[in-house]
């Protein structure tokens, strides 16, 4: 980091809150991990606006799951807002950019995970538009993810709930994933049941998954005790996730949704099993703690 604890206590971060829960979190989280750091930073959670004035957005329907309160974040005025998007034109406009190319220093820099660096965090005001998606952010930030979680009553139950013996969540997603040819094959669940009758014997398995016809037409997933499938509203998603949380091991494959159950609900006799890699076509962030076991993805 370039600059002091006390410099950057001048520099105003705002960070854009979007996709699904999993993706939130992870950015509600990193959002943390800055202003520990020293920076003034808010949220923009305006994505999910587009999903109430129609049904016309490109992007796949997602609601907040959980508003910016419980993390104790602001969330921007409109006024800040007419700011970020002033700059975006700037940004995305050539003719605009020879018009400011003899800025020097510029006090604006919006920036994705792509050309992310630390040492950019230089300006007076930074928009950070992206997933964040790495496990030491979690490591570093889980007492403050564990302390925020617990403000709601449903997961807090979840975490201290005692787990059934054995009891193993497994996440198959397919939907999405079978387009990005990124969606796990039988032969990846199957030496992940065989690893675990090895190491713990029989035990109790709860899928949750997109596709719930494709599971029950599957005889390797014939054992489950419970098949849960999507859900799309906010006290649904947060009982989905404390359902999640609430297991002694976790087949967690290769979905953030899934990852962040096992991370937050990790025990030292868990099982956490993962995709290794966790994307075939496309590089990746480190999203996998030294304790867990890798299980091929071919």
């Amino acid at each position: 980091m370039t600059a002091s604890p006390d410099l950057n206590k001048k520099i105003n971060i705002v960070i854009e809150i979007k996709g699904g829960f999993g993706n939130q979190i992870f950015q509600f989280t990193f959002a943390n991990y800055l202003r520990n750091k020293g920076f003034k930073v808010k949220v923009n959670t305006r994505f999910y606006n587009q999903f109430r004035k129609n049904d016309n957005a490109v992007d796949t329907f997602r609601q907040l799951i959980i508003g910016e309160e419980l993390f104790d974040f602001k969330n921007i005025n409109y006024f800040y807002l007419k700011f970020l998007k002033l700059n975006k034109k700037i940004n995305d406009s050539n003719k605009i950019k020879k018009i400011y190319k003899n800025f020097k220093n510029p006090i604006y820099i919006k920036l994705k995970d792509s050309n992310f660096t630390e040492e950019l965090l230089n300006k007076k005001f930074i928009h950070l538009d992206g997933y964040w998606q790495n496990i030491d952010n979690l490591i570093s930030e889980k007492k403050f993810l564990y302390d925020s979680l617990s403000s709601n009553k449903m997961l807090k139950k979840s975490f201290e709930n005692p787990r059934i013996e054995n009891s193993t969540m497994m996440l198959v997603r397919r939907g999405d994933y079978i387009d990005m040819n990124e969606d796990l094959g039988l032969e990846f669940y199957e030496e992940c049941i065989k690893q675990l009758k090895n190491k713990i014997g029989e035990f109790h398995l709860e899928i949750f998954t997109d596709d719930v016809e494709w599971v029950k037409s599957k005889k390797i997933f014939s054992d489950a005790k419970n098949i849960y499938g999507p859900e799309e509203m906010p006290f649904e998603v947060i009982n989905l996730f404390g359902k999640m949380i609430n297991n002694q091991h976790f087949i967690v494959g290769n979905s953030t949704f899934s990852l962040l159950a096992a991370f937050l609900g990790e025990r030292e006799d868990s099982l956490i099993l993962v995709a290794d890699p966790w994307f075939r076509e496309r590089n990746f962030g480190n999203l996998t703690k030294d304790n867990w076991i890798k299980i091929k993805n071919i």
